[in-house]
């Protein structure tokens, strides 16, 4: 089980496109069989069009650079705990924006799930996906394999507004290391799409007593430990 650094979705704010969260997605073997004898913690193998998110998002700069900053969403994909949360995390110093010794900010535009996008390791725009998550926890961690994210707005300072739209998110069940940051498939055929999902919101300071920062500029990598 995979611990939160944050969580700021509640039990009331679970209000959320998707079905109840039963784990019981089981995948095909290699010759196709259905008796397959892994069974999936994510709920569905598609949860189509997600509609609005209901969740939050935050904005958190290196106190060392400033211009090295994050900010993330978490938006419920139920409406009940335990719920799979989909997450989208901007990190500056990341392709497409920049490198450590020289970030560059986030933009509006539209940003394609490719090539260092499906790394945790490597990505700029992270997409991500934890399965049956509580209050503080989370089980396994999904990671895109292709997708869209388009950026209307930037809320790269707390008070802010970020809107963003995600559109044919392909995801599968990976690892993530806790320390580089670096992901591998799991390769035991686990996967979800979302076909559409959209997040409107003012971006919020991470609250304080969890909240350590980004990564100084001297240190390149970011493991899912950072994740604050």
């Amino acid at each position: 089980m995979r611990k939160f650094s944050f969580v700021l979705i509640t039990t009331a704010s679970l209000a959320a496109c998707g079905g109840d969260d039963g784990g019981n997605v089981t995948p095909l073997d290699a010759a196709g069989s259905i008796d397959a004898p892994v069974v999936c913690t994510v709920s569905t193998g598609s949860f189509g069009d997600a509609g609005a998110l209901t969740g939050a998002a935050t904005f958190a700069a290196s106190t060392m650079n400033p211009a090295l900053y994050r900010i993330a969403v978490q938006g419920a994909l139920e409406t009940a705990q335990p719920t799979d949360v989909l997450f989208v995390d901007f990190y500056t110093g990341y392709t497409p924006f920049g490198t450590q010794a020289a970030p560059t900010a986030v933009l509006p535009g539209t940003y394609q799930l490719t090539g260092e996008q499906l790394d945790f390791e490597t990505c700029g725009v992270c997409v991500t996906l934890g399965t049956n998550a509580t209050a503080d926890a989370y089980e396994d961690d999904y990671m895109v394999t292709g997708g869209t994210v388009v950026v209307a707005a930037v809320g790269d300072a707390v008070g802010e507004t970020l809107t963003l739209t995600l559109s044919n998110l392909e995801l599968e069940h990976v690892t993530i290391d806790p320390q580089s940051g670096a992901t591998s498939s799991v390769g035991d055929g686990c996967g979800t799409t979302i076909a559409n999902a959209t997040f409107t919101g003012m971006v919020m300071a991470p609250p304080p007593a969890v909240a350590p920062g980004l990564q100084p500029p001297q240190l390149p990598r970011k493991g899912r430990a950072r994740r604050f």
